[in-house]
């Protein structure tokens, strides 16, 4: 897909591959499962010793569709995705003129050549540019949702406030198993005052000290190397405190969290599951299974237990 502008040639070709995707694609998962469910982690040594994987692998989230194999949060990425895996999550703001749209940061220039605030951008034009280099435009809510298989579990991030009710009535005409989450306790709040049955997951990011020490150290799995006794203090009880109390069926933090403080143990306790953010290769993988987490959100699916 190398047009920007795509033909209606191409346009109904994909709607063709979307609709045979979501009449073959029923996967059997539901929110509670990846939310709330049990999964036993013990492994059978020989198993282990030979490198082979357990059923008990904590299974994959897709991040935005993969993002670092696809073009993130847009239809192609989540029709490569849900090939692969049946657990996908994805972004949500809403553009200038209303839509509610698959889009990450706040502004254009990351994923697209264009200026500006998604905010103020009116939906016509998202749906002109081109995210990646890819061809494929910023999609509607609705429209990557139709890419994903029914019965499928998707969990949507949302971030700002105001989007709750809106994304909800989105997802509820559609039959995937629904979670929501936020790192704003207030997002949170909005989606149990919206629907109290929708499971919700409480977003947990460092301390800021933590922030700006990570991109110092050498590579990413070297901040995972970080002795307990040197990484800047985080409030880890105050994060599970806070999702208790806010009513969610887990916590997904950023997954140094997993691996340098106890947050891991103090969610269990709280009959909290674990979804860490976001792991980019098997080592980052490896290390937050020991940790005992429930499911991975991860960019990348190479190399990766999918099933």
């Amino acid at each position: 897909m190398n047009d920007p502008e795509s033909s209606g040639s191409d346009r109904d070709a994909r709607s063709t591959r979307r609709a045979t995707l979501r009449r073959g694609g029923s996967l059997a998962v539901g929110a509670v499962a990846a939310t709330t469910g049990c999964i036993d982690r013990r492994r059978d040594a020989a198993s282990e010793a030979r490198g082979e994987r357990d059923a008990s692998d904590p299974p994959l989230i897709a991040h935005r569709g993969f993002a670092a194999e696809n073009p993130e949060n847009t239809v192609a990425a989540v029709e490569a995705a849900m090939s692969v895996v049946d657990r996908l999550e994805l972004d949500v703001r809403r553009c200038g003129t209303g839509e509610l749209v698959a889009f990450h940061d706040a502004t254009l220039g990351r994923v697209t050549d264009a200026t500006g605030r998604v905010e103020e951008t009116a939906y016509e034009r998202l749906a002109e540019l081109s995210v990646e280099g890819s061809g494929e435009p910023v999609p509607t809510l609705a429209e990557v949702l139709d890419a994903v298989p029914a019965h499928a579990w998707v969990m949507l991030d949302l971030k700002e406030r105001g989007l709750a009710a809106d994304a909800l009535a989105v997802a509820a005409d559609r039959d995937h198993d629904l979670a929501v989450t936020a790192d704003d306790p207030a997002v949170i709040e909005a989606v149990r005052a919206a629907d109290p049955s929708v499971p919700t997951v409480y977003g947990v990011r460092e301390s800021v000290p933590a922030r700006v020490l990570r991109p110092l150290i050498p590579g990413r799995v070297a901040a995972t190397t970080v002795p307990r006794w040197a990484y800047p203090p985080q409030d880890a009880a105050g994060a599970v405190e806070t999702a208790v109390e806010l009513g969610c069926a887990a916590v997904s933090p950023r997954y140094e969290l997993c691996l340098r403080t106890n947050v891991v143990s103090r969610a269990a306790n709280a009959g909290l599951r674990v979804l860490p953010w976001t792991v980019t290769s098997e080592r980052e993988y490896e290390a937050v299974t020991g940790a005992g987490v429930d499911a991975v959100v991860s960019d990348v699916s190479r190399g990766l237990p999918v099933t």
